[in-house]
């Protein structure tokens, strides 16, 4: 065979080797690229569900502290059902284990039951103050542990979603590294061939 046509074999295996790396390296960047995506929605709806546990507890103390009325129920009522969507969304995304699950759907559970006690209480009797802090150590007891455990889910996705950036960041620096040595094997074999 003629240098020539060795010549033309090398380009020619040369540059299908780099077509099938960018096709390949496409292919795994627009996956990792999806998943930082997912990964950065449900921290956003995690953000998103703490401040609506925030202000849930803003309305208990609200009522706890004011009293009730019309306004302030259905105020509550409102961060209840967006605590809720919030929840709900967060479990639509795969980010919550069933422990997890469970437990706040537990806890979402023993409060919307301590608050029925609460309001057949509330509008049924003048509540003394010991009631009332009865009332509201239990309320914040449920409301530290959905915080807490909203800031370890929180917590976990942020450790995921560094890891899923720093596989993407590596992916890059391989790509680059297979790409410039075979440009650089191409360019070496076109010059022997000159």
């Amino acid at each position: 065979m003629s240098d020539r046509n060795v010549l033309k074999k090398k380009i020619f295996i040369t540059f299908t080797i780099m077509i099938i790396l960018i096709f390949g390296t496409g292919v795994l960047g627009w996956i990792l690229t999806k998943q930082v995506e997912k990964s950065t929605r449900i921290i956003d709806t995690i953000h998103l569900l703490k401040e609506s546990e925030l202000q849930l507890r803003r309305e208990e103390k609200n009522l706890l502290i004011r009293g009730y009325s019309q306004d302030r129920y259905l105020r509550w009522q409102t961060a209840k059902e967006d605590f809720h969507q919030k929840f709900g969304a967060l479990i639509g995304m795969g980010a919550l284990t069933d422990t997890e699950t469970n437990e706040i759907r537990t806890d979402y559970s023993e409060m919307s039951d301590t608050f029925k006690s609460f309001f057949n209480e509330i509008l049924s009797k003048q509540l003394s103050q010991d009631e009332i802090n009865n009332y509201d150590d239990q309320f914040k007891k449920i409301g530290r542990k959905t915080i807490e455990m909203i800031n370890n889910i929180l917590i976990r996705e942020q450790s995921l979603s560094q890891q899923k950036d720093t596989q993407a960041d590596v992916l890059i620096v391989i790509f680059l590294v297979i790409f410039i040595s075979t440009a650089g094997f191409l360019i070496v074999n076109v010059l022997k061939h000159l």
